[in-house]
């Protein structure tokens, strides 16, 4: 039983009741408010955040989708309630009507024009519901979640809403843009099914990478906060991977900036310190995760490097405490450090370990089924087993690329 009572039942009471409503009559003003805090508390167990305060965010949706009869609001209700009923009752014709009417609602928005930091808030809002409605299944049938996240970013850029940090509420918005854009970026990265520009220039005419998410300059509220910083870091080396997949650099530069990224290192494994004030077990765990990014990034920066120089790094420190951290985890719902690390994983006791983590992740009703990235690490082991017999192994980067395009489209690993 949760504060907003039972969610099984809650989520069936709230589905009849826009079944009788009827999608067209929906709005902030005929929707029980207490119908929607039970839906957004259930809905919210499938949307991906990194080291933000869950209750807070949840109740900031909640504030945006109930704020006014304005068309923005009604987009992030409409939106909230898609993303619920996909993932009460996966992906059907209810949940498709209220994607559907949340397009709409931000269509008409644009139509009337967006006059305010709020109602811009509330695009921003209703479109990162609608790349989760995208991305959180495994059976997703397009990328279009990146262009969501694409569309989101015009909104902040269009409005200005990077400016409006002073704002509680935007601050918590740009957060959540900047850890599904650097992530996104990782996938476009790596996934090799076709040329990513191409496939984009064929639906919009434009080619190029840049465009794809736009500048690689993540949308951040306070870049001296320690997750940003290793947010940033990230992108960091994506950015001069884009350079060298691209060939868009010689050799000995690529090489030169990703030293030059080693050389931060003592800087970002010191990110974490002193950034949690309590020892509660929810700061205990946020801090772990804050260093498991760490670690990742770390591992990713050495591996990375070897495959571009030729020249062997020593990332066993990094994954030594990574799945130290594992270890002592209960739970873990993310899915690019579980994939990462399931990369690094040799023997059955580490891959046993992340496995775990996902079948507890799991046992909670309410949580994101990552059946999808289960399939993904066994697939992977498979391949490393197999190239570990070979007398000539594949560089990291190539089997990364070849795990990464399984994928019919571009996978969302948030």
């Amino acid at each position: 039983m949760t504060p907003y009572g039972n969610h099984a039942h809650s989520m069936e009471e709230m589905r009849n009741w826009s079944m009788i409503v009827g999608v067209a009559e929906l709005r902030p003003t005929n929707v029980p408010k207490a119908k929607v805090l039970l839906v957004a508390s259930n809905a919210f167990s499938s949307l991906s955040i990194f080291n933000q305060d869950a209750a807070d965010f949840r109740d900031l949706l909640i504030q945006m989708a109930l704020s006014s009869s304005t068309a923005s609001s009604q987009a992030v209700l409409f939106a909230l309630l898609a993303v619920a009923s996909q993932y009460r009752d996966g992906l059907q014709s209810r949940a498709v009507q209220l994607k559907t009417a949340a397009i709409s609602a931000l269509a008409k928005s644009v139509a009337n024009g967006i006059s305010s930091t709020t109602e811009a808030a509330q695009h921003v809002a209703a479109g990162m519901l609608l790349c989760t409605f995208e991305s959180q299944t495994c059976s997703a049938t397009s990328g279009q979640w990146i262009w969501y996240i694409r569309g989101v970013k015009d909104v902040i850029k269009t409005n200005h809403l990077e400016k409006q940090t002073n704002n509680s509420f935007v601050t918590q918005l740009l957060d959540w843009v900047n850890y599904h854009e650097v992530i996104a970026q990782f996938s476009i990265l790596h996934w090799r099914h076709g040329p990513v520009d191409s496939v984009f220039a064929k639906q919009l005419g434009i080619k190029g990478w840049e465009w794809i998410l736009g500048p690689k300059e993540p949308q951040m509220s306070n870049r001296a906060y320690p997750p940003h910083r290793i947010l940033q870091f990230l992108s960091e080396i994506f950015n001069i991977l884009f350079q060298a997949f691209g060939q868009k650099g010689t050799t000995e530069n690529l090489v030169e900036s990703l030293r030059k990224l080693e050389g931060r290192a003592s800087t970002i494994m010191k990110l974490s310190e002193g950034h949690v004030e309590s020892s509660s077990e929810a700061n205990t765990n946020a801090a772990d995760m804050i260093e498991l990014y760490q670690m990742v990034a770390m591992i990713y920066l050495g591996r990375a490097s070897e495959s571009i120089s030729g020249e062997p790094r020593n990332v066993q420190p990094f994954l030594d405490r990574a799945f130290a951290l594992l270890q002592r985890m209960r739970t873990c719902e993310l899915r690019f450090p579980l994939l990462m690390l399931g990369f690094e994983a040799r023997t059955d006791e580490q891959r046993i370990m992340i496995l775990d983590l996902i079948r507890r992740a799991e046992e909670n009703p309410y949580r994101r089924n990552l059946d999808c990235l289960r399939r993904s690490l066994r697939a992977l082991w498979i391949q490393e087993d197999l190239v570990s017999d070979l007398e000539f192994v594949p560089k990291y980067m190539d089997r990364l690329n070849a795990i990464m395009s399984q994928a019919r489209y571009i996978p969302s690993l948030v």
